[in-house]
């Protein structure tokens, strides 16, 4: 992603994507355009900067947190890092109520009906989805 640094102020705006050609905030007329994907681009009291990425790993236990962006004005960088934060126990518990009821298929519910161990099956799968639905 690219970002236009202004270098008076170390100030970053992103630009939404990678970009080919921009108009400056201060130009009147045509966009100023240049050719290839080299970063950055000096133009004069701007520099065209690619934001740095840096993803957090998300795991069984962690989901997608917010983006932080960092501006370094000395070295004329920007920095995006998405975090990765622990899920809530409401989270893991709707997880885990998800697994256990897709259990319950047509065919175990037929078992369940025929059976003694099927009918104890299902009472104790729905005693695990109770106790994971009183964490929510």
């Amino acid at each position: 992603m690219d970002y236009l640094f202004k270098k008076a102020d170390s100030s970053a705006t992103s630009l939404g994507s990678t970009v080919s050609r921009l108009q400056l905030p201060e130009q009147t007329g045509g966009d100023v355009v240049f050719t290839g994907d080299q970063r950055p681009v000096d133009l004069g009291k701007y520099v065209l900067v690619k934001a740095v990425e840096v993803t957090e790993e998300v795991t069984s236990t962690k989901k997608r947190g917010p983006t932080t962006t960092a501006i370094d004005g000395d070295k004329q960088t920007v920095t995006l890092t998405h975090t990765a934060v622990d899920l809530t126990t409401a989270e893991k518990a709707q997880i885990e109520i998800d697994r256990l009821e897709s259990l319950e298929t047509p065919t175990k519910l037929a078992e369940a009906v025929l059976t003694d161990d099927g009918k104890t099956w299902l009472q104790n799968n729905r005693n695990l989805i109770d106790a994971e639905k009183a964490k929510l």
